[in-house]
């Protein structure tokens, strides 16, 4: 019992320290959190082998790209499966073939802004940024209908 204790707390602490927000890894769960917690959505979409997609979540780990989880629902999902890649052409456009392919979303899962390559941390806080702004004009669109 001592020995499940010790475990469980060492899983717990691991989790603690990995730093970065919690992901989710399952597209259409993370538009679906997404819109039940009125967050916008952050989603990279791109695979484990891509030095760029790994450099992202490192960014994201180290928190020198601040998804603040007041705001922001985290999605990484993977362009290898089918059912992912599927979803993803259908509710998104990026311009550009380079992984990771970022997009940013409203709540209700409309596209913001969006990102393909390596970027720095300050490029993807601009798209951040620029999500924000358009959310702004979303809103104010919508309230004056």
């Amino acid at each position: 019992m001592k020995t499940l204790l010790t475990s469980l707390a060492l899983l717990f602490a691991s989790a603690a320290l990995a730093g970065g927000p919690d992901k989710i890894t399952d597209l259409k769960s993370a538009l679906e959190t997404a819109q039940g917690q009125g967050k916008m959505l952050f989603v990279q979409y791109g695979r484990e082998a891509c030095g760029n997609c790994q450099a992202l979540k490192g960014m994201i780990a180290k928190r020198e790209l601040r998804l603040s989880e007041s705001k922001f629902v985290y999605a990484d999902v993977n362009c290898d499966d089918a059912t992912t890649s599927a979803l993803f052409r259908e509710k998104f456009k990026v311009e550009g073939s380079t992984l990771p392919f970022v997009v940013v979303t409203a709540p209700d899962g409309t596209q913001l802004a969006a990102r393909t390559g390596y970027g720095s941390a300050k490029e993807y806080e601009d798209l951040l940024r620029d999500a924000q702004k358009a959310a702004k004009k979303l809103e104010d669109a919508k309230a004056k209908k």
